[in-house]
This record gives C-alpha cells, structure tokens and sequence, in this order.
C-alpha cells in the first residue's frame, strides 16, 4: 500500500517508520525532521532499535497522492490539513485518524464520507529529535469499520504486516470516546505536576481526582449519546499509569518543550460539551485552565 503520514512527529514517524518496511511510505513533517531523515534514514529507537529508509517531505506539492493518509497533527491542526489534503487528495484517497481528542472524525467525514475512518493507538513514541524517535510500547491500535469494512480491515492488515497490532470494531465512536475520556485523566495532571504517569497513582488523593474527571466526562458522554462506564474507564486510566509508568504523556512533553498541548481539544472538549447539555465539569475546567495557565507563561 502506498501511504503518506501527514503530521509526521513522534507517533507519526514511528507509524509511518514501522510501515516502511513493508510499504511505500512517505513522511511530511516540520523542515529540520524531513532533513534528518533524508540524510541519514529515520532512527527508531528503543527494544527494536533499527535505521529505516523512508520518503519525507515538507511540503504535499512535493508528494503524489497516495491510496491512504493517516493523520497524526495535532487536533487543533485538523481544520488546517483538511485544507490542505483536500486540495491534494484524490477521489480514492482514504484517511485515517489517529488523534487525540474528539471531533476529529467529523471533520473528515464531512469531506470524505465513507472513506474517513476513525481509529486510536495506544503506541508511545518520543520524538527525540530530528529524524530519531524512541518506541516505548506498540500498545493496540484499532480502526473502525462503521463506514466501510473492508476498506478497515485493509488498512488493519497493512498495520498488523507492519508489526502494529491492529484490530477492527464497528464501535469506533465508543473507542474514541473512551480514550479522550483517559487521555483527560492523565495528560493534564502529569502536565500540571511535572510527572511521569506512573506517579499518579502514588497519592491517594490524585487517584480520587482521576476517578472523579472520569465521572465528568462520562455525564456528558451520555448526553451525547455514548454509553460509557465511570468505574471501566477509571479502571482503565489506573491501568494505563501503572502499564506505562515510565512514560511522558505528549501533553507533559509538549509542556516540556514549550510548545501548544492539546487540551482544548481534550478537557477542553467535555467542558464545552458539558456547557451545551448543562452538565457541570467543573475539575475538567480547572485543569484545562491550568494546562492553558503553564501554555502561556514565559
């Protein structure tokens, strides 16, 4: 399958770099990473440490259309490379989300219909720097066939011959849900706190903080027409720390690195939503306040 990444960062180019050896894949990332990779081969670093030698581009002028995209900018940059793949893509084109936060999947939906698919992973990958990125798990990813089945189960099989293990659910709306529901868990308060996420399930107090967003969120779920399980989902986030202990959440590294966090898209999201249906998310707007306070300072 031939396959261009677009947003190609730390998930984006270690997706795309396990793809590679398989399939003809081709990058577009910021100018220093492309460069990197185009002298000296993208590193991939951690358990499977290898060098793979894979197309990078800055710019989709440079790139001819490919039979999928998978799209792993940012959620605040969606509106942005719809824009753009639009004028790129062509009629056949499939693309593929695997961004955090919700909305993302509308969006391309309603410029690509049946061919939009929506998707999560839970792989960890650090951009370490230009043209080297660490793995830390492969995690599960999974793409939804609500639209198209077949269509899912091909850009599954390409993921899995990749080494990506990867499933299909015709729930993927359910799956997103949930994982933004996580992902509002954790980032912010590893964010906030300057801490790995296996730190917060050292206080018993950040435990019940985590459990009580999780309530948050799941209210407004259901309001939105998506059954979730408070207690699941906790469960869940708890897991997760403790599986991925070690591990930076992209929002603390975005912290970190001083650039823009996603937590509009994320607890942002549920506080938005939460305001439209009258449900009170008043944790989810102290942390996105908080996280959007430590953005803008100096």
């Amino acid at each position: 399958m031939r396959i261009c990444v677009f947003g190609a960062g730390a998930l984006g180019s270690a997706l795309g770099g396990l793809l590679a050896c398989d399939h003809d894949v081709v990058l577009v990332g910021r100018k220093a990473h492309v460069r990197a990779i185009r002298n000296g081969g993208l590193r991939l670093l951690g358990d499977g440490r290898r060098r793979v030698r894979v197309a990078a581009a800055e710019d989709l002028a440079d790139v001819d259309p490919t039979e999928l995209v998978v799209l792993t900018t940012k959620a605040y940059d969606t509106e942005r490379a719809v824009a753009i793949l639009r004028r790129w893509a062509e009629e056949r084109t499939k693309v593929l989300t695997l961004q955090n936060g919700l909305g993302n999947l509308e969006l391309l939906r309603r410029w690509k219909g049946r061919r939009a698919f929506g998707g999560i992973t839970t792989m960890g990958a650090t951009l370490v720097g230009p043209g080297r990125v660490r793995i830390a798990g492969l995690g599960k990813t999974v793409v939804g066939s609500d639209a198209d089945a077949r269509g899912a189960h091909a850009i599954a099989e390409a993921l899995t011959s990749s080494g990506i293990p990867t499933s299909t659910t015709s729930d993927i709306v359910h799956e997103m849900w949930g994982k933004t529901v996580v992902n509002a868990c954790i980032n912010p308060t590893t964010a906030i706190l300057g801490v790995t996420n296996g730190r917060l399930l050292e206080s018993a107090v950040i435990r019940r903080l985590l459990s009580a967003v999780c309530e948050e969120c799941v209210a407004v779920a259901s309001r939105e027409g998506v059954d979730l399980s408070a207690r699941e989902l906790r469960n869940k986030a708890f897991k997760v720390a403790r599986n991925t202990a070690r591990n930076k959440s992209s929002m603390l590294q975005d912290v970190e690195n001083g650039k823009r966090t996603e937590i509009r898209q994320i607890n942002g999201a549920f506080v938005a939503l939460g305001d439209r249906h009258g449900v009170p998310t008043p944790l989810n707007d102290v942390l996105a306040a908080m996280v959007d306070t430590i953005e803008r300072r100096p």
